[in-house]
């Protein structure tokens, strides 16, 4: 199953606010089927988190865990 981690800006991308992302009309098409594949996202876990969409399936962990998912992956694609 693939997860996506997203950190720092990065949740921005799931969020309401994104008008001032490059390159949004990309985003916009790809997003409804990267909801329909209910593909899970792991988000950072901050005090002053961005709220995200509903529409996706999101949980939030600490930088710890997050490090440990990814270490226990068996491929894993950074960019």
């Amino acid at each position: 199953m693939t997860t996506v981690v997203l950190l720092g800006e990065a949740v921005r991308l799931l969020g309401d606010e994104t008008d001032d992302i490059v390159d949004v009309e990309i985003l916009e098409k790809y997003l409804p089927a990267i909801e329909q594949l209910e593909i899970p996202f792991i988000l950072q876990d901050k005090a002053d988190h961005i709220s995200v969409r509903d529409e996706f399936s999101v949980r939030r962990e600490n930088d710890e865990t997050i490090s440990s998912f990814v270490r226990s992956m068996d491929c894993a694609l950074i960019f």
